[in-house]
């Protein structure tokens, strides 16, 4: 058989890639921006799986969809919660759940907070907003009820030095509030320097600060102000105008207190995730466009909240329910959001969802519902490349809160909940670029994946159904190496909302009785041979969390392991990768003629020179690999021949050290 060779010349071309979303220099969340480099678990063998595979989910390893904000992982304390969260029992859960942000100092409590003291001119009372009667333009009044810093639990600086031990950065909220309800003639302005002097105390150990908590909700107590007693001419009810223009003296005067101080800090104003044209709460009706347009260039980031779940506890009685709308619910937020700002020709921000949790019913907030709930809200954070997110809340009583703070006599005060352990795992198990994925075989199954910059990928399974699946993870253009790591989440009830989760079956003790807290840390991975292919088994109500080794070895992806390949014809298909280093992978088909193949794949370099034999031997019909390493080769084009049955088809490669 005579082989012609033809070499011409090859020119890599460079393609231009546009900035994900907020993935612009604009994004004050990205920095500080560090690699992350995984660290590899200790690990007991096991034998894989040889079910066959139900559901195939695909990793895009060239699909980067954009850095991930190491801000994403945050949390929050409640003031108003009266603990100290700083605390000898608690501090060892957080630090082992390595927070990266903590907000302070609670939500709508912040609303009457003051950091140092009693400013003395703040009314007796203020209208409760969700008394408001439209018909009538009146509402009732309640007692302010202020909250002064030095008196409360944690106070601030026990809060700063709940950050320092954990290396945690900040996040406060101003009290905006103030600035509609004060009795000064320039409550805006008197509210304004108060947050400077907090700015100027603080000495550059915070860098994130909101303005305000849910200002156009008439929960707020700033969303309806006595107009009689206001002094500087403020309509009743809050617009996001008026937000707006106030949110620019607030960034003002902290800018320069931050400044005097030497330090840099980044200021969001809230915006809604929702079109509010037509809400049942005048409030929210044009508050973007005109948070936008007063507000201008003034955010560095734009921040939302939402509970997710079940609507009003609807649909909520199930967890595929639960997590299902929490998938969908926080799509749509971002999708409104974006188009939200186009439409208004309002600068581009990164969006931080500075409050967060689970909607529905208490048992769904104290079971793994929660916790698998939190899992995809994460992942779809870092997919749709949010900035900032802190959840809320560390403690709070007896049916929210991460850790316990209730009156149960056998149940130790700050146990973790199940929401606790998953968090745990899921922050562990992600990279700094978010990948692509697709799942076919069940919509049940949901996948994200992420790759570290040690070269590890991580990939997380969420099983929201009621049956067992068998997963098959196809890695596309991931080098891979010799093992891949599975830590298993799953219920240990048998029950609606099971309380309790175990870890690669390693359940709960008596003394904490919804974890296994006591050896989390000393809890093995699984760990298994990639060889040709990865499988592992998805219990129902379950979550895995997996990281794929690092190495040189590509997988063939996309091969149906169900059917039989009736192939026609010879085929030798592109190496992968191409360019490559040091190894590529060969993939050619044999075709089905009822009988086996004398086959040979050799390696030639550009003068004609034999340098490889891959393949030499017989062979079925079938789809078949050869892997070719040039680690000891010169970089340089080189031609790979596939012969049998008197047939020659040859490719080209490249070859770049």
């Amino acid at each position: 058989m005579k082989i012609l060779y033809i070499v011409p010349l090859c020119f890599i071309l460079a393609t231009v890639v546009l900035p994900a979303f907020s993935q612009t220099a604009q994004n004050c969340f990205l920095n500080d921006f560090e690699p992350k480099y995984a660290n590899v678990p200790p690990s007991v063998d096991s034998v894989k799986t040889k079910q066959t595979p139900t559901v195939v989910v695909t990793v895009n390893g060239t699909d980067d969809l954009g850095k991930i904000s190491k801000y994403l992982f945050g949390n929050a304390v409640a003031v108003w919660v009266n603990q100290d969260v700083n605390n000898p029992t608690l501090l060892p859960y957080l630090q082992k759940l390595a927070p990266t942000l903590i907000r302070y100092p609670g939500g709508s409590w912040s609303d009457g907070f003051f950091w140092n003291k009693d400013p003395g001119d703040l009314p007796a009372t203020v209208y409760d907003g969700t008394t408001y009667n439209s018909s009538t333009g009146s509402a009732t009044k309640v007692g302010l009820s202020p909250h002064f810093g030095p008196n409360q639990k944690p106070s601030l600086d026990r809060y700063y030095n709940l950050c320092e031990q954990l290396f945690a950065q900040g996040l406060i909220t101003i009290n905006y509030a103030y600035a509609r309800y004060g009795l000064s003639a320039n409550p805006v302005a008197q509210a304004a320097h108060l947050a400077a002097d907090w700015v100027r105390y603080d000495n550059g150990r915070t860098a994130f600060w909101e303005i305000g908590n849910e200002n156009a909700g008439p929960w707020e107590v700033g969303w309806m102000i006595d107009t009689t007693t206001n002094k500087d001419h403020q309509p009743m009810i809050i617009t996001g105008q008026l937000y707006g223009k106030h949110f620019k003296v607030f960034a003002d005067s902290m800018r320069a207190a931050a400044a005097e101080k030497g330090a840099t800090i980044y200021i969001g104003g809230q915006i809604i995730h929702y079109d509010g044209t037509y809400s049942w709460n005048i409030g929210d009706r044009g508050w973007n466009q005109g948070f936008f347009k007063e507000a201008g260039d003034a955010p560095d980031f734009y921040v939302m909240h939402n509970y997710f779940g079940a609507l009003n506890n609807i649909n909520g009685t199930t967890i595929k329910a639960q997590v299902t709308n929490s998938q969908t619910e926080i799509n749509s937020n971002i999708s409104f959001i974006r188009q939200d700002i186009a439409d208004k020709n309002a600068p581009m921000k990164p969006v931080a969802l500075t409050e967060w949790n689970c909607n529905g019913p208490d048992t769904a907030k104290i079971s793994i519902a929660n916790g698998m709930q939190a899992v995809i809200l994460f992942c779809e954070m870092m997919k749709n490349n949010f900035g900032m997110s802190c959840r809320w809340l560390i403690t709070n009583w007896e049916t929210d809160g991460m850790f316990y703070l209730g009156n149960s006599s056998t149940v130790p005060q700050w146990t973790p909940r199940p929401d606790y352990y998953y968090t745990y795992f899921v922050q562990k198990f992600s990279g700094d670029h978010a990948l692509s994925t697709s799942v076919t075989g069940s919509s049940d199954v949901l996948a994200y994946a992420s790759k570290f910059s040690s070269g590890h990928t991580g990939v997380v399974i969420i099983n929201k159904g009621t049956v067992q699946q068998t997963l098959k993870l196809d890695p596309k253009d991931i080098g891979l190496g010799n093992k891949y790591y599975i830590y298993s989440l799953t219920g240990v009830e048998k029950a609606t909302w099971p309380v309790s989760v175990a870890v690669n079956g390693v359940g709960p003790t008596v003394s904490f009785p919804w974890g296994p807290l006591t050896n989390l840390s000393s809890i093995k991975a699984w760990s298994y041979p990639v060889g040709d292919t990865i499988r592992f088994i998805s219990p129902a109500y379950s979550v895995q969390f997996v990281l794929l080794d690092t190495g040189n070895r590509y997988l063939l992806t996309g091969i149906n392991e169900n059917t039989n390949q009736n192939v026609e014809q010879f085929t030798l298909e592109q190496n992968y990768p191409n360019p490559f280093n040091p190894s590529t992978v060969i993939r050619y088909q044999l075709p089905d003629v009822g009988t086996m193949f004398q086959v040979s794949m050799k390696v030639y370099d550009i003068l004609g020179k034999q340098v490889a034999l891959l393949v030499d031997g017989l062979e079925s019909a079938g789809y078949h690999s050869a892997t070719f390493d040039g680690t000891h080769l010169a970089s340089g084009m080189y031609f790979y021949v596939l012969e049998s049955s008197g047939i020659g088809i040859s490719k080209k490669m490249l070859l770049l050290k």
